[in-house]
């Protein structure tokens, strides 16, 4: 509960310190205002929330909380996704796994869990990735750890319950999806990864959401939904051309869930609404 009051307090100096928002972010000062005043909004005063938006050009855009671990609901899948796309590649024939189709390639299989949020069909792919991958010796999630620790990842402060993240156990941090996602990024399987993501406005989960702003077609997320939980993390393109990697965990609210994901729909409103000037740009200024 102390923590909670505390990083609410430093989010409201961060916003207060900022230029009062306008109605159409664009400088990074007006989206960094916008996006604290929706994350401590008062239809979210109850909840915890940890949040982070970093850029591709390596700056750290937001920080709420980012560190402490949450339930990530589906957001799980995430780690259940890449971790097998990093171990086996996206050509690996998954028909002996549970609940894959004759010659499904793990590629596909990926769109299914996460445009689709296939809870059975997540759990399947964690359960079966220590035997898939050779490493029957150990757990899937010391599979897990051991796969991002090789690629100088720490997923310090997960703990894994499944590969779906249906059960109420399973806890992770906002900066930990964010360490993730950008790991992905950068990965040699990073068109395959983004690809299987919801577009927002467009298909999968994220069909209804977003669906006349400009986030439409421009942030590619994965959403989760348990009672009192709320995620959505993934990659949002401003209008300026950056690659924004954010994740939004929250945890506990009691505005009901469609106002969490109206929030987290303005959040990314306004980020792809950023534009600044480009690193070389800035610097022939003298900025």
């Amino acid at each position: 509960m102390r923590r909670t009051i505390r990083c609410s307090i430093v989010a409201l100096l961060v916003a207060a310190s900022l230029p009062a928002g306008i109605a159409r972010a664009a400088n990074l000062r007006a989206v960094q205002n916008q996006v604290a005043g929706l994350l401590v909004h008062p239809a979210l005063r109850d909840a915890e929330v940890g949040a982070l938006v970093v850029s591709s050009r390596g700056d750290e855009i937001y920080r709420l909380c980012a560190d402490r671990p949450l339930i990530p609901a589906s957001n799980m899948k995430l780690v259940t996704v890449a971790t097998a796309l990093e171990l086996l590649g996206p050509d690996y024939d998954c028909s002996r796994m549970g609940g894959a189709r004759e010659a499904e390639t793990l590629g596909v299989l990926a769109r299914r869990i996460l445009k689709s949020s296939d809870n059975s069909l997540a759990d399947a792919l964690l359960a079966a990735l220590p035997r898939l991958a050779g490493r029957p010796d150990l757990a899937p999630d010391q599979l897990c750890a051991e796969a991002w620790g090789d690629r100088g990842l720490d997923l310090q402060g997960i703990r894994w319950a499944d590969g779906s993240g249906l059960s109420r156990r399973g806890m992770m941090s906002a900066e930990v999806i964010v360490g993730l996602l950008q790991a992905m990024d950068a990965s040699r399987w990073r068109q395959e990864f983004i690809t299987a993501l919801p577009i927002a406005g467009t298909d999968g989960t994220l069909r209804d959401r977003m669906r006349h702003g400009r986030a439409q077609g421009r942030v590619r997320a994965k959403t989760g939904t348990l009672t009192g939980v709320s995620a959505l993390s993934g990659y949002a393109e401003t209008a300026g051309g950056e690659r924004l990697t954010f994740a939004m965990v929250m945890n506990n609210f009691s505005c009901g869930k469609d106002r969490a994901r109206s929030i987290q729909n303005e959040v990314c409103e306004a980020l792809v609404e950023l534009e600044r000037e480009a690193v070389g740009s800035e610097r022939a200024s003298g900025h």
